[in-house]
């Protein structure tokens, strides 16, 4: 635990010293909140509460996919390649980076909600819907980071790593329910939207957002997605930096 906690720190230290890494990611998921909320408004005063559950998980893709940026800096100073030949568990390596990325994605989370709130939005299903909101989100951001990770140990120039990320951003925010209804959609969209993962987030999300009445079945469904392919991308990843000399 001392490792991780020394590791994490150090990550963290780094980000804040880096701010625009937490500005950056932060202003799109942003202005598509407020964006979309002023454009549609009118027809459905509404809109903002769902989108909100789009926008979190467009935050989360943007700040923990890039939480892997951080290793090029460190790569360059020689500190990354110090933490890999020392004693400590790949494991937890891996998990200090999630720290890192949870305390960046919280960020924007935090202020993305705060925006909501000062717009009208309520999330429907009280505390317990908020606490489960922000387990769902704790356990996609361990997903999205560690594939962060891995990209960033395998992917030698840093702007291929940007390149990669961005690529597969928007593709996944727009291939699921984050703007429109899965049934609104053609059929072959809506097998698309299917295989996508973060959808199931996503209609957990607005259901606790706009329902006062939790649908346990979807919550759990998406809670087991993110958790299955974390724990999996973990052991990917810890595999892949043990070859790190």
């Amino acid at each position: 635990m001392k490792g991780i906690g020394n590791l994490a720190q150090r990550s963290i230290k780094w980000r804040f010293k880096n701010p625009v890494t937490i500005i950056m990611t932060m202003i799109q998921p942003l202005m598509w909140l407020l964006l979309f909320a002023n454009l549609f408004n009118a027809n459905d005063p509404n809109f903002m509460s769902f989108i909100l559950a789009g926008i979190l998980v467009m935050a989360i893709l943007f700040s923990s996919g890039m939480s892997g940026i951080a290793n090029y800096s460190l790569k360059e100073s020689g500190s990354y390649y110090r933490v890999m030949i020392s004693p400590i568990s790949r494991k937890s390596i891996i998990i200090a980076h999630i720290v890192d990325a949870v305390v960046l994605s919280g960020i924007q989370i935090a202020v993305l909600l705060l925006i909501s709130f000062m717009f009208g939005t309520r999330i429907q299903s009280g505390l317990l819907g908020l606490f489960s909101i922000i387990i769902l989100l704790l356990v996609m951001v361990a997903f999205v980071s560690t594939i962060s990770y891995l990209l960033s140990s395998a992917i030698p120039d840093e702007n291929g790593f940007i390149a990669i990320i961005n690529t597969f951003t928007l593709p996944l925010f727009f291939l699921s329910t984050a703007l429109v209804q899965k049934e609104s959609l053609s059929k072959l969209f809506q097998v698309l939207v299917s295989i996508n993962p973060f959808t199931y987030v996503i209609n957990s999300l607005r259901n606790l957002i706009t329902e006062s009445a939790i649908d346990w079945q979807l919550y759990g469904l998406s809670i087991l997605v993110m958790l299955i392919l974390a724990i999996l991308c973990i052991g990917i990843t810890s595999k892949k930096i043990e070859t790190v000399e």
